[in-house]
């Protein structure tokens, strides 16, 4: 009997183990397949990310939401936790990714939740990927009483982990602007 309980102890324990090794932030949930939904910013920032398995891991494929502009200004930065998940993700061999936010951090979206976060080139991020979510910042700001997200996601095959692709858009509702859409690459 007490080798039954410890070769079951043990499986768990080998169980647990691998589940860690496909996520490494423990104080947070961790990406699922299937949907995944969570509320940011200031309360009314609710974004919902659909994950599908490439390989061993769930990544991104699209995502969708309402921001309001209560939401902008009350994201957060990412965190070592999110860096190393990001890098995790980063199938191209480089190991020099952003820990990209899907939705910004202005915007009202937390860099220490691994579902707000995928594998970016940091090149795209601080450069035309900032500059789209500074223009929709301001597209908020003007007197958006909402602003509706779309993200689609991209990825050379069912095993890549690393997007080549994100094509972003968001509609306003009120403001100085009724649509921003852009496509952008992720590297290579």
């Amino acid at each position: 009997m007490w080798v039954l309980f410890l070769c079951s102890l043990l499986n768990v324990m080998v169980t647990l183990c691998n589940a860690e090794s496909q996520c490494v932030c423990t104080t947070v949930p961790c990406p699922a397949v299937g949907q995944n939904t969570i509320q940011m910013g200031g309360g009314t920032a609710i974004i919902t990310y659909e994950y599908k398995l490439h390989g061993d891991y769930p990544i991104v494929i699209n995502a969708y939401g309402v921001i309001t502009p209560v939401d902008l200004d009350h994201g957060t930065d990412t965190t070592s936790c999110t860096q190393t998940y990001s890098r995790m993700l980063e199938d191209d061999g480089n190991q020099d990714c952003d820990a990209g936010h899907i939705l910004a951090n202005r915007l009202g979206g937390y860099g220490n939740e691994p579902l707000n976060i995928f594998p970016q080139d940091y090149s795209i991020n601080r450069g035309s990927y900032a500059q789209f979510e500074n223009s929709i910042y301001h597209c908020i700001d003007s007197g958006a009483k909402e602003a509706n997200f779309n993200w689609e996601f991209a990825y050379e095959n069912e095993t890549r982990t690393k997007p080549y692709q994100i094509e972003y858009s968001v509609s306003f509702n009120g403001g100085n602007c009724t649509y921003l859409s852009s496509v952008f690459t992720n590297g290579e």
